[in-house]
């Protein structure tokens, strides 16, 4: 497909249909509804692996046999680097990595070369916790083993110009890894806070957050991300996204000549209703393709 060839590709979460998806839509459907508009790659996240996480060979293949049936290739894997599996006591690096392996493993057999890692913070501002490198440090080993990237997301309330962002890009450079590297959350633009409809004649306000970031800012990480999370809460009928600066924050990816995948992850309301999120996902791939040229 000649979007594959692209730098930048466009796809869509699984999560975007977290409450459509083994209620009224298999995984199947979720796939025929993302190449119905036009995306090439897909994130998916370690729940919704079958029997996760010891997948039987026959999902495996169910789920490479999709990719293949609907040419969308896997393009980030969702999952946790959770040192904080006990209450009563951090995981030491050695128990962390049985933990880690696993999810490497099958992103490994499932396709996955990018995966976002939820690495365990210490607070709402996502700080990590202490002694993480010695952590990264046995991690990325393990990583390049099973040919992946770990990807830390950006996520509000984080700002692109936290501290640990540059305590990470550091030790990016520092070890030189290609293992390790970001994920940013459109989210972190959010600057808009109108209401929006959450139901049929109802309306909620958007929860303002404490700061948030501004798309030049991107030039910061850009050379060291691997994937973004193209959020969105809300898409209008003249298919504008009404709380995320989306022009401004795609003219930089372009300018910048960022590769990567864009993925689609909606969190807006009435995600309950199959109707009103296939629209969502439509009007903000139609978004997206408008200032991209494609």
């Amino acid at each position: 497909m000649e979007t594959n060839k692209r730098l930048l590709k466009r796809g869509v979460t699984l999560f975007s249909y977290s409450d459509l998806l083994n209620v009224c839509m298999t995984m199947e459907d979720c796939f025929k509804d993302m190449a119905d508009m036009g995306v090439t790659c897909v994130e998916i996240l370690a729940g919704h692996v079958e029997n996760y996480p010891n997948p039987t060979s026959a999902w495996i293949d169910y789920f490479r046999s999709l990719c293949e049936k609907y040419q969308i290739e896997p393009g980030e894997y969702g999952h946790w680097y959770d040192t904080r599996v006990y209450q009563d006591h951090y995981l030491d690096v050695d128990e962390s990595l049985e933990y880690l392996e696993k999810d490497f493993r099958i992103a490994h057999l499932l396709g996955f070369k990018v995966l976002r890692t939820k690495l365990t913070a210490l607070n709402m501002n996502c700080d990590p916790v202490p002694g993480w490198e010695k952590y990264l440090e046995k991690a990325i080993i393990l990583a390049e083993k099973y040919d992946v990237v770990m990807c830390s997301e950006i996520h509000r309330p984080t700002a692109l110009t936290t501290q640990h962002i540059q305590d990470y890009i550091g030790f990016i450079e520092r070890t030189g890894t290609k293992h390790f590297g970001f994920n940013v959350d459109f989210g972190i633009f959010q600057n808009k806070f109108p209401e929006i409809v959450a139901k049929k004649g109802q309306s909620k306000r958007l929860k303002m957050p404490e700061t948030f970031s501004y798309p030049e800012d991107l030039k910061i990480v850009l050379p060291y991300t691997h994937c973004c999370h193209a959020k969105f809460n809300y898409m209008d009928d003249n298919f504008e996204e009404i709380t995320i600066p989306y022009k401004e924050i795609l003219q930089v990816l372009k300018d910048e000549k960022w590769e990567g995948c864009l993925i689609s992850e909606y969190e807006g309301p009435r995600k309950d209703e199959p109707d009103f999120v296939y629209s969502q996902l439509r009007k903000h791939q139609i978004l997206m393709k408008r200032i991209l040229g494609y």
